[in-house]
């Protein structure tokens, strides 16, 4: 048996299709992140130029580390905002490359299958226990796929949960221990 032109286009194209939607994923997440980089970026040269006037106007040594303190958990701040942005974009791209490589892969099955049946119906007389062997192969293959594919969804939200949770711990801490030195 053999494909008709038009089912290997059909198949190219679903290939192509999936390659340029992973590659617009991946130009949207570098954008997201150059223009989170360069906000950030600005943001810090700001706040920098006016903690530096303020420090210039101090008039005692407390005002001076009380200023101090506030720069740093200020600081801080912006950092954990960052960081929480970035693992948003890389998150979100993750879930969309999934979703396309989990869509890719459906449609790849649904035309193995097709192609399994086109290929008995022209077989030989005899070869039925051998189609039965791929058909269970298959099955017992997408079967397989389906369990891991929640399990590695479940590893996913449960790593995103421990790292908001991390991230939050830590600020807190680190404004914790600039509040103590203040």
């Amino acid at each position: 048996m053999s494909k008709s032109p038009e089912q290997l286009s059909q198949l190219n194209r679903g290939a192509i299709e999936a390659a340029l939607a992973l590659a617009k994923v991946s130009m949207d997440s570098v954008e997201k992140l150059a223009r989170l980089q360069m906000e950030t970026t600005r943001e810090v040269l700001e706040d920098s130029l006016a903690q530096t006037r303020s420090l210039a106007e101090a008039k005692d040594p407390q005002q001076l580390a009380a200023m101090r303190a506030t720069a740093l958990e200020h600081g801080l701040e912006q950092m954990g905002a960052y960081s929480r942005s970035v693992y948003d974009v890389a998150a979100k791209a993750q879930s969309e490359i999934g979703k396309i490589v989990e869509s890719r892969y459906t449609e790849f099955n649904r035309e193995l299958a097709q192609l399994v049946e086109e290929a008995a119906k022209s077989a030989p007389a005899g070869t039925e226990p051998a189609l039965a062997v791929v058909r269970q192969s298959m099955a017992a293959t997408n079967q397989m796929v389906e369990a891991l594919t929640k399990v590695a969804k479940q590893v996913a939200e449960t790593a995103d949960a421990n790292v908001k949770s991390a991230a939050n711990q830590a600020i807190a801490k680190a404004k914790g221990g600039a509040k103590k030195r203040a």
